[in-house]
């Protein structure tokens, strides 16, 4: 049973704006020379740009499933599954700015380090307590912070005396 989901399909849309812009600027540069290697040298660096594009996009979209037993993260562009166990998790980051969907970000342990994802918000705002406290039934080793440090949500999860010591740190 799916108790939280979320995806990074957000990134998909910045890819094809910047594809757009620089198939813009290719197009520019194609039409304003008259040579034809700086033609085919225009063509053959946006074509570069663009394929590493794809390739960055494979790796960064993905849905991510928080189950009871385990973390699913599916990779929308490439045939990949991650299976987390919560044991795994290290910590997850609330991040929260204006003129941007909030984000998630989790760090995890792998065999070869640390790892991490980030993703939109599985929970927003004050459900994000209850994710908190659902992650903490899970894991209770899971580190949790929230950006911006003055964000309110800092004193839901760390108690009222957050405030009190970023008062008196400042």
């Amino acid at each position: 049973m799916i108790k939280y989901h979320s995806s990074s399909s957000y990134f998909i849309f910045e890819a094809i704006f910047a594809s757009i812009v620089l198939s813009s600027i290719g197009y520019a540069l194609y039409s304003a020379t008259t040579s034809v290697f700086l033609k085919t040298t225009a063509i053959c660096s946006i074509l570069l740009i663009l394929v590493s594009i794809a390739l960055y996009l494979r790796n960064i979209v993905f849905s991510i499933f928080f189950k009871e037993a385990e973390i699913i993260i599916d990779h929308h562009l490439k045939i990949k599954k991650i299976r987390l166990n919560y044991s795994d998790l290290v910590e997850i980051q609330y991040i929260s700015v204006q003129k941007s969907p909030d984000m998630n970000i989790i760090y995890f342990k792998t065999m070869n380090g640390t790892k991490s994802k980030k993703f939109q918000a599985v929970a927003l705002n004050d459900e994000f307590v209850e994710f908190h406290k659902w992650l903490k039934s899970k894991n209770p080793k899971i580190k949790v912070s929230v950006t911006p440090p003055d964000h309110y949500l800092n004193e839901k999860l760390l108690g009222p005396k957050y405030r009190k010591y970023i008062k008196e740190t400042l």
